[in-house]
């Protein structure tokens, strides 16, 4: 079975270079229009992109980071999680039960997977339109940038970084796991899961070695893991915003 936006779907390519055209307004609004028009948490809509318009921001995002397709990248987002916006409007005594509630960790999470799906229906809606983007779980590393110049209030915490721009590349499908890899029936099978890991790590092997690296899944995996990382700013970021975990 097949349609057009199936084909979107299936085609996917993050970029992470781009031209210099002018990526308009009304692209963005059409894009952030398909994006909030999905599911969320009990209604809550926690979710609000922020864009850095001042170059000289981005550059400095970007030197913390180190992606330049930060800075490149005609039209870069910060999301995040914003149940700030549903405090607006409650009687004192109820903000404060409404904060005790806000502040638990089950509401991060509802809010961290409306983010998700947000930005995964703007990634589509986006390529749907001709355009590529990128989505930077790494740009979260310039959190403390964004906490000084963005004005994040209590309960706002970033997640995500979003580029948006003309592809200026052609990085070909990279290939996932079958869908044995994603979907299961009646019970989780370690068995079965390990042969179709064993065969993609394969069908990886292949996918660098045609771009010239000698790499794989699970070596990738494994080079990822090994890294040495002090994470513990990003660990306490949750709690300076409110949420307990």
């Amino acid at each position: 079975m097949t349609n057009e936006t199936l084909n979107v779907l299936k085609n996917h390519k993050s970029i992470r270079a781009f031209t210099d055209k002018p990526v308009s307004d009304e692209m963005i609004n059409t894009i952030f229009e398909a994006a909030t028009a999905g599911p969320n948490i009990n209604n809550f809509q926690p979710v609000i992109f922020i864009e850095i318009t001042d170059q000289a921001f981005k550059a400095e995002v970007t030197s913390i980071v180190g992606m330049d397709y930060i800075e490149k990248a005609a039209r870069y987002f910060v999301l995040a999680v914003d149940f700030n916006k549903d405090l607006i409007g409650l009687d004192p005594d109820v903000r404060k039960a409404a904060e005790d509630k806000i502040s638990v960790y089950p509401m991060l999470e509802g809010g961290i997977i409306s983010a998700g799906i947000a930005l995964g229906r703007a990634q589509v809606a986006a390529e749907s339109l001709g355009l590529g983007t990128v989505t930077m779980a790494g740009a979260l590393g310039a959190f403390e940038l964004y906490e000084q110049r963005l004005n994040l209030p209590k309960f706002v915490k970033a997640v995500m970084g979003f580029s948006i721009g003309y592809p200026n590349q052609e990085p070909g499908i990279k290939p996932k796991l079958p869908l044995p890899g994603f979907v299961m029936k009646d019970h989780y099978d370690q068995e079965k899961l390990e042969k179709v890991v064993a065969n993609y790590d394969k069908t990886m092997q292949k996918y660098y070695a045609d771009r010239g690296v000698e790499s794989s899944w699970i070596k990738n995996n494994t080079k990822m893991f090994k890294r040495n990382r002090d994470t513990t700013a990003l660990e306490n970021y949750p709690k300076d915003k409110g949420f307990t975990i």
